[in-house]
């Protein structure tokens, strides 16, 4: 008897200190500021039909709200620097680009905040949110992967993401250059790590 008392105590003790460790499967993370290479924010648009002209947003930051037991409860928040575009690294093409299309980095700042994301199953997800580009907010849809949660070796507990999407042009406003592409294709890569708060 007093055997099954002290098996029933260590069961009823495992249990309490089970409930007692944070699980820590909702964490929030941060754009790794440090890992430029492998942070890109890159768009490609037809040139009149003749080549694709590919560019980068070269700084951007956001946060990550991400809930590895439950992908839906995920969310995601960005800001993109207008005026760090570049193309190709020419200077003169990056400021004709943002005299004509963005009208000389009148609103600097565009921001994406999701507002719905669905598990897709395998890491895949389909992450819906509100784009505002030159004053312009519109629905988007990136088709993203979650590519791993896992300990790195300088930064901590890291989160990596593949995304890409499609936007209209037209649908922001901006329609200088009509001979080029309206769709502009985006494809990002993110890494993140995780932050206190």
């Amino acid at each position: 008897m007093k055997k099954l008392h002290f098996c029933l105590g260590m069961v009823a003790l495992g249990s309490s200190l089970m409930l007692s460790v944070p699980t820590h499967a909702a964490d929030n993370f941060t754009f790794d500021t440090k890992s430029d290479p492998h942070n890109m924010l890159m768009f490609q648009i037809d040139h009149q039909g003749f080549s694709h002209s590919i560019g980068f947003f070269n700084k951007f930051e956001g946060q990550i709200y991400l809930d590895t037991d439950n992908l839906e409860n995920s969310s995601v928040d960005v800001s993109i620097d207008i005026t760090s575009l570049d193309i190709a690294g020419d200077e003169v093409w990056n400021n004709r680009t943002l005299a004509v299309f963005f009208e000389n980095s009148r609103l600097p700042t565009a921001n994406f905040r999701s507002t719905k994301v669905e598990d897709k199953g395998n890491g895949k997800l389909a992450i819906t949110g509100d784009l505002t580009l030159m004053g312009v907010t519109k629905i988007v849809v990136l088709d993203a992967t979650l590519n791993k949660v896992k300990q790195s070796k300088s930064a901590g507990l890291k989160a990596g993401f593949s995304a890409t999407t499609q936007l209209s042009r037209k649908d922001f406003g901006i329609t200088a250059v009509p001979d080029n592409g309206n769709e502009v294709s985006m494809t990002i890569e993110i890494e993140a790590v995780k932050t206190d708060s």
